[in-house]
């Protein structure tokens, strides 16, 4: 019975071992399918974003290449347009050609026949009589028509180019510019996809097949039928026999990007016949504390190194390319690191291309907005009932700010002070355009109304995205009358004869090239001679220091209480003013301020300060004004002894600021002195003046208005 009762117990401890090891191979044979899917689908993962973190960068590399060969075929085109002679100007052809960085330069007539170029010896092609230039005739027959080529041969001399044309604006014809594609071929020599896949997994680990639309893109080290792989269901783990070995698979696919991960089952299986080798050598302790130490293992060399490789792929996707892949724990992360560095490396050295073209971008903008802006003074050395001067400080990245003045007819100034929300060579053209438009809205007399109204059709008629805030002005300069609008945020400051600047008041409009049907309203005021206005633009108040506290508007109207004696001192005293402010700190925006002295019909001005007790030299000075008029010297007495009279009233250390405006017919003279609600009419009932007027000025002051008939 003995022998009958261990025997029973020993075949039902070997039937309870084996029941416990078949579920035990069973249990741990999930887990380590599991794990194949788990790792397989990983990696593969991994493999498709880098190779989509690849191909996007390859897309917005060419977007912006093709947008900035646009931009410089069109900026071609308007220079043409601004000066046809550069036809014949072979010398100015090429330079145009080296500062857009362009290998040929093609200018066609209406018959698609090159007239000009670079090099000289493409003129005479005809273009269209070759295949690769056919399609752009269209540029010919259908003005404002655009076209831009993938990189292909050209057909002199077989140079592999990128070609894009656009309608010339002068005359039917295109402008066609040739560049070499060294940005794409550089971002297609970075991405290898053979290397991806190798440093993802190698053959020790399996193998990866990856299929674009149904083509093979590798094979790997193993001989795979393709029509079985791409019968594999996606996400989900499969089973292949390849050369007697059988293999777990495992595909995804996006975007027509197929994927397919390859492990030996043995490798797999390995795992659960050693855990279930442990398992029956042990007991449920040591099971248990194997399971403990596989999963400090699994977390400490696979989700532990996961998790830093997600973490730097995070911060390099936000911009922080300096960052850098370091994980080492086994050779799969050192391939993999070493693979996502080399990636970031090549996006880093994009960059700094980048960075050069925009810097030679901004050069030309620079140099297109110094060409177009005025910049002599006087402007109109012939008109004597005003003057007017601009000054345009650029920054770094060259914004839009412009401004412009002309006369409209004999009688009207027209001025404008503009910035356009954006920089480099589109703003520069946008503003060239705005200019052309209100220009020739301007010379056929309309308001200024109607002038940004028309133009602002204009501007959104082009499908543009840019924006453009202006102050647009018209003086009579025989009135005084003006009339203006402002669409945005350029300021004004306004400032009456002897008094200081105040703030303009004026409703604002929205910005051009925003929306069609946008209204507008119209201001107007008298400017009285001696008056001045000043207008900027925003760079003038955000101009920081370095702890980022901006110059403001408070500032800004104490830099201008200083004295100026002509228009183009209010400028430089203001830009005086923000350079102490901001010292060396760098600027953001342009800086454009201009300023405009009406001084109407009056045909000799003086503005001298003395004291009540010493007015000799000053009324000495008034006299010579008035003498250079042809007055008549009874006038002129008059006024002197007019003059010495009110001055006696005073106290003897009294500063007093005499301003004389005068013509052939009339003299006025206005005083302000430094002493509130003193009125020495009040002592001096007769004076030999025709009108004589006092008013407490509200900056403290008191202000007295000579007047007189001049015989």
């Amino acid at each position: 019975m003995q022998r009958k009762f261990l025997s029973w117990l020993f075949v039902l401890i070997c039937t309870a071992f084996a029941v416990a090891g078949g579920l035990a191979f069973l249990q741990f044979q999930r887990q380590s399918e599991a794990r194949a899917r788990d790792l397989m689908e990983s990696r593969l993962q991994d493999l498709m974003l880098l190779v989509r973190y690849s191909q996007e960068n390859i897309r917005h590399m060419e977007e912006m290449n093709d947008a900035s060969i646009v931009e410089r075929t069109r900026a071609v085109a308007e220079i043409l347009r601004l000066n046809p002679g550069i036809l014949s100007n072979q010398e100015s052809l090429q330079g145009i050609c080296n500062d857009l960085g362009a290998t040929q330069i093609c200018i066609t007539d209406e018959a698609g026949i090159i007239i000009a170029g670079v090099p000289q010896s493409v003129v005479g092609f005809d273009l269209s009589r070759h295949v690769q230039s056919q399609p752009f005739m269209k540029c010919i027959s259908s003005p404002g028509y655009e076209l831009i080529q993938r990189p292909q041969s050209n057909a002199q001399g077989g140079l592999h180019l990128q070609y894009c044309a656009v309608s010339r604006l002068d005359a039917r014809g295109m402008v066609q510019l040739g560049f070499m594609p060294q940005h794409e071929q550089s971002a297609r020599s970075s991405i290898d996809f053979e290397k991806l896949v190798s440093n993802i997994m190698k053959n020790t680990e399996g193998h990866i097949v990856a299929f674009k639309d149904g083509q093979l893109l590798n094979r790997g080290a193993l001989n795979i039928p393709t029509s079985t792989l791409l019968a594999l269901p996606l996400n989900h783990v499969g089973e292949v026999n390849i050369g007697g070995h059988d293999y777990a698979t495992f595909a995804i696919e996006e975007e027509g990007l197929r994927l397919v991960s390859l492990m030996p089952w043995k490798d797999i299986t390995k795992i659960s016949f050693k855990s279930l080798r442990y398992l029956l050598l042990s007991n449920i302790g040591l099971f248990v504390l194997m399971f403990i130490v596989v999963w400090v293992l699994l977390r400490r060399y696979v989700i532990n190194g996961l998790q830093q490789i997600n973490r730097a792929l995070c911060r390099i996707t936000e911009g922080y390319t300096e960052e850098r892949v370091v994980v080492r724990d086994t050779p799969e992360f050192t391939r993999l690191s070493t693979g996502i560095n080399a990636m970031v490396d090549a996006l880093q050295s994009y960059g700094e291309q980048k960075r050069e073209q925009l810097n030679h971008e901004l050069h030309l903008a620079s140099a297109i907005q110094r060409t177009v802006l005025p910049s002599s003074h006087p402007a109109f050395p012939e008109q004597k009932e005003f003057d007017i001067y601009a000054l345009n400080s650029q920054s770094k990245n060259i914004g839009g700010d412009f401004y412009d003045y002309f006369m409209s007819d004999n009688k009207h100034l027209c001025f404008l002070l503009g910035d356009v929300a954006t920089t480099g060579i589109p703003a520069a053209l946008f503003m060239m355009r705005a200019i052309t438009i209100i220009r020739e809205q301007a010379k056929t007399g309309a308001t200024p109304k109607n002038v940004v109204t028309r133009a602002n059709k204009e501007l959104c008629a082009d499908a543009s995205s840019m924006r453009l805030s202006l102050f647009y002005g018209r003086l009579n300069i025989t009135t005084g009358d003006l009339r203006f609008v402002n669409a945005g945020t350029p300021q004004a400051l306004h400032r009456a004869a002897g008094q200081e600047y105040e703030m303009l008041s004026m409703n604002s409009g929205a910005v051009l090239g925003a929306h069609a049907g946008a209204s507008y309203n119209e201001c107007r005021l008298t400017l009285q001679p001696g008056d001045r206005l000043f207008l900027y633009t925003n760079g003038v108040v955000s101009a920081a220091d370095a702890e980022h506290t901006p110059f403001g508007t408070l500032r800004l109207q104490e830099a201008l209480r200083a004295p100026a004696d002509s228009v183009v001192d209010v400028p430089a005293q203001v830009r005086a003013a923000l350079q102490r402010f901001t010292g060396n700190t760098e600027q953001h925006h342009d800086i454009s301020m201009l300023s405009l002295e009406y001084r109407g019909k009056w045909l000799s001005r003086a503005e001298v300060s003395t004291t009540a007790a010493h007015p000799e030299s000053a009324l000495a000075a008034l006299q010579e004004k008035l003498e250079s008029v042809l007055a008549a010297p009874d006038d002129i007495t008059s006024l002197h002894s007019t003059l010495a009279a009110v001055l006696a009233t005073l106290p003897a250390e009294c500063t007093v600021s005499m301003q004389l405006n005068c013509n052939e017919q009339e003299a006025q003279i206005i005083l302000t002195y430094n002493m509130p609600q003193f009125n020495p009419l009040a002592r001096l009932p007769h004076l030999p003046v025709d009108k004589a007027t006092y008013t407490p000025d509200k900056q403290g002051c008191s202000v007295l208005k000579l007047r007189k008939s001049l015989q």
